[in-house]
């Protein structure tokens, strides 16, 4: 089994993880930032030193390739952009990941049956135009811009044209695609697992739900005598709760904003409106919240609109076949997990038939924050299980992937 380089994998996350590194600890690296482009020329410095030649694209995305022996496509990656006052691994290890098991191959002499292409998407935090445009572009899926996003485009000095100019034209050699990424969430760590094999990345559904009782005197009203909204509200948010851990062990919902009318303390609330947010791989079990929401009061008292759907995408069977496998012949320990969060590959995933991810822990389950951390040996371990589940796939019959 091939392994890559943990020392340099960490000086090389260490190296991006400076670039836009605040003074009171996180970092920000906007895209299309001055930070952004300084990782930028950083990623092709080391793309060109593992052997590949290196483009940008007109939305942003770098994007190295290695020639195999066919024109045929494996495809590697994750992102650079940050949120505010992010860590220094989100996105970064997947494609830093990528970029030392290429310079791995290369220091081998190994050369496979697939041309690899690395990329690192831009935007696919969305801060500064809209989530996951640059992977998007190059899928093809960005044919719905609003004017507000073409507005912030090109006050960046990126064009209307460069969106369908980063299409990419041989999309249908990309044989699959991996990404490796932290979990973001607490479980690997928790169980002291090692490497996470991605089952699928969640549907989301968001509901506004208004719930109407009876505007009154919070003096004169006796108890029994109350229709009071605050009160079904805070009753219904606990019937979720319990309905979503019955329903789906892997389902969560979450009532993230509560705002009561008139809003004093002197008045039993009238009307309550909050946010209700569903998130399951089965369309089913989101749709039986959803139906207990609607059907939890009498007509009039409450109403339902829903603001977000993103329906579930399951990653193929191959993929995950490739990263057991890998970890399985490395010794690591692994289990099967969906995500919880959204990201590049669940755009390719509509364009590209086989798609993967592997997780490898968050220490404390924290992300998006200057506490994000993940182990060297974890990081390490995931690029180890990237290397060889790319060599995995390289080695599979072209009927394989049909």
């Amino acid at each position: 089994m091939l392994k890559t380089q943990e020392q340099r994998l960490r000086t090389h996350l260490e190296a991006l993880g400076a670039i836009g590194a605040l003074p009171e600890g996180g970092v920000n690296r906007f895209t299309y930032s001055k930070e952004y482009y300084e990782g930028v020329e950083l990623l092709r410095k080391l793309m060109t030193s593992a052997g590949m030649t290196v483009q940008v694209d007109p939305v942003g995305n770098v994007i190295g390739t290695r020639k195999g022996r066919t024109d045929r496509i494996l495809l590697l990656g994750s992102h650079i952009d940050s949120v505010p006052n992010a860590g220094i691994f989100d996105g970064c290890l997947g494609v830093l990941a990528a970029v030392e098991a290429m310079q791995t191959l290369e220091e081998n002499g190994v050369e496979l049956k697939h041309t690899v292409m690395v990329a690192a998407w831009a935007e696919e935090e969305g801060n500064t135009v809209v989530g996951l445009l640059g992977s998007g572009a190059f899928a093809g899926r960005m044919d719905s811009l609003t004017n507000a996003a073409i507005e912030k485009m090109e006050a960046l000095g990126i064009k209307r044209e460069s969106v369908p100019a980063a299409l990419f034209p041989d999309l249908d050699k990309i044989d699959a695609s991996l990404e490796l990424h932290i979990e973001q969430g607490g479980i690997l760590d928790q169980e002291k697992v090692s490497i996470g094999v991605v089952n699928g990345i969640v549907g989301i559904e968001r509901y506004d739900v208004t719930i109407l009782g009876t505007k009154n005197h919070a003096g004169t009203t006796p108890m029994r005598l109350r229709d009071d909204a605050m009160q079904k509200a805070a009753r219904l948010i606990v019937e979720l709760d319990s309905l979503a851990r019955e329903t789906d062990p892997e389902m969560v919902c979450t009532v993230g904003r509560l705002e009561a009318f008139p809003g004093v303390a002197n008045v039993i609330p009238g009307e309550v409106r909050l946010t209700v947010e569903v998130r399951a791989m089965e369309p089913a079990s989101m749709n039986r919240l959803k139906k207990h929401i609607e059907t939890r009061f009498p007509e009039g008292q409450c109403s339902l609109r829903t603001t977000f759907q993103q329906v579930p995408v399951p990653m193929s069977s191959i993929c995950k076949e490739a990263v057991s496998k890998s970890a399985e012949a490395l010794g690591l320990s692994q289990r099967v997990l969906n995500s919880g969060a959204g990201h590049d590959t669940m755009i390719l995933a509509e364009r590209i038939q086989h798609c993967g991810m592997l997780f490898v822990p968050s220490a404390g389950g924290l992300s998006h924050c200057p506490q994000e951390w993940t182990e060297w040996r974890d990081a390490a371990n995931g690029a180890d299980v990237l290397l060889n589940a790319l060599l995995e796939l390289d080695q599979k019959e072209d009927a394989e992937f049909q």
